[in-house]
């Protein structure tokens, strides 16, 4: 008898296969090894280079600000890109030139004059943020649609997440530890950025060398449509999720900026290793994203991101009371983070919601340009909270040789760690309760497609695989 032939194995819609997933996510691990480092930096400044906290979370300010300026504008850029690698591929290539900027800041003479250091600092920290990594963010979302499908999106937001935050919670356990280690020795600052710098940059590159851009029904739209300057302020005027959206980074990131948990940790709790801890547990958190697929079936995900940040409040308020137990710190911060991952995983998914919402409205999708507004706000709340914690510093008069903390500084440190981070979580639950596009996307999809002359979309399903079977 002739031999059965096999049918031809069908694979999911959100399938993408190990090579181009790990590819994917090499770059989530140079950016977290590049958070991870400069969340030292201000504490590099005050206690290494012994400058002022006022004046150097300025100077990181006005540097900041700039990045903001600039994130606009090589949104456009990167909207008008049309090359043989793709349209956002290209500009992976710039995080090699993000990672020697850091290294370059932590590379400071400290003989020099507080002129000197500080014009050091602005030179390479507007290298670093307003020009390399200004390029990296705006490519990023116009890359990641024209690489996957929504549901590959998907899974990269969930289990993609997990992977990479796996490995990224390592540099959370590793470089307080080094920290430590370096104390006030800026050699060994200098070597800490070397030995972190020069394998995550390589590691990150596997993203460009790696992943195409090959998704032909995006690419077909931008055969159609090109972006012109004005249609940014049109966006801005008639899409209120990307203003919703965008607000909400420009608060978290104010927050998650002030960097203040190294001189709570160091003053405070006594020791910086102690973040080690915090690390390795919070590790525990992502697997919150195991679940964020099958509670986007119940629940709309703007009610997921709500109830997260209340829960996210109250765990804020039981810290502050219980400032410097050790094991109620940890279990609140790990509970914290599960509370509120989600949302930070949320921002790919509701990307390809607001880029439909562009053309339900007669727009263009405008992926890089959303992508860059949101980056500005993200910058933005960058100056914002380095200016504050400067500011801050200043006013519960932090002293870096001090080896008793005299009580302005002993409450204000409480209040800028615990008291601040309360207040923004309510603030965002408040605004989550405007986005209601999530709701809009069945009539959207069904619009969009008759427009294309297609057949109205199915409802997507999130992947619920392990990553081992990508």
């Amino acid at each position: 008898m002739a031999a059965k032939e096999k049918a031809p194995k069908v694979r999911k819609p959100d399938y993408i296969g190990a090579k181009k997933f790990w590819a994917w996510e090499s770059r989530e691990l140079s950016d977290a090894g590049m958070m991870f480092l400069m969340g030292y930096f201000m504490f590099f400044c005050t206690d290494v280079l012994k400058l002022d906290p006022l004046l150097t979370g300025t100077v990181l300010a006005a540097t900041r600000t700039i990045d903001g300026v600039t994130d606009v504008l090589f949104g456009y850029v990167v909207d008008r890109t049309n090359t043989r690698w793709g349209r956002g591929r290209p500009y992976d290539i710039c995080l090699v030139g993000a990672w020697v900027c850091a290294v370059m800041l932590f590379l400071c003479p400290v003989g020099w004059s507080t002129t000197a250091k500080l014009t050091w600092v602005a030179i390479w920290y507007i290298l670093c943020n307003a020009v390399f990594y200004t390029f990296l963010n705006a490519g990023e979302g116009v890359f990641m649609l024209r690489a996957f499908t929504r549901p590959q999106i998907i899974k990269l937001s969930t289990q993609g997440a997990i992977a990479t935050s796996m490995l990224g919670f390592s540099c959370g356990v590793l470089i307080p530890q080094l920290v430590q280690k370096a104390g006030k020795d800026p050699g060994s600052w200098a070597r800490l950025a070397i030995m972190l710098g020069v394998p995550l940059a390589l590691i990150g590159l596997c993203r460009m060398i790696f992943v195409k851009e090959e998704n032909e029904e995006i690419e077909a739209v931008d055969e159609k449509v090109k972006t012109d300057l004005k249609d940014i302020f049109t966006m801005l005027g008639k899409n209120k999720y990307l203003i919703i959206t965008s607000i909400i980074l420009l608060i978290g990131n104010t927050v998650s900026n002030m960097g203040v948990g190294v001189y709570y940790f160091d003053k405070v709790l006594g020791n910086l290793g102690i973040q080690s801890i915090f690390s390795a547990f919070s590790a525990l958190a992502v697997f919150a994203l195991v679940l964020l697929p099958k509670l986007m079936k119940k629940f709309p995900l703007a009610r997921i991101l709500i109830v997260g940040q209340l829960i996210a409040a109250v765990l804020y308020l039981v810290s502050f009371i219980f400032y410097n137990n050790i094991p109620i710190l940890v279990f609140c911060y790990v509970v914290s983070i599960f509370a509120t991952l989600p949302g930070v995983y949320a921002g790919r998914i509701l990307m390809v919601d607001m880029a439909e919402f562009n053309e339900y409205i007669g727009l263009n999708r405008m992926e890089g340009t959303m992508a860059s507004v949101q980056g500005f706000m993200r910058r933005a709340g960058s100056a914002v909270g380095a200016f504050l914690l400067g500011l801050a510093l200043k006013i519960i008069q932090y002293d870096q040789d001090a080896t008793v903390l005299a009580p302005i500084t002993f409450w204000g440190l409480r209040v800028v760690m615990y008291g601040v981070p309360l207040i923004s979580a309510l603030v965002q639950a408040v605004l989550w309760t405007g986005y209601d596009l999530e709701a809009k996307m069945p009539e959207i999809k069904t619009e969009l497609a008759r427009r294309a002359g297609k057949a109205a979309p199915a409802e997507e399903a999130p992947a619920e695989e392990a990553p081992a079977e990508l």
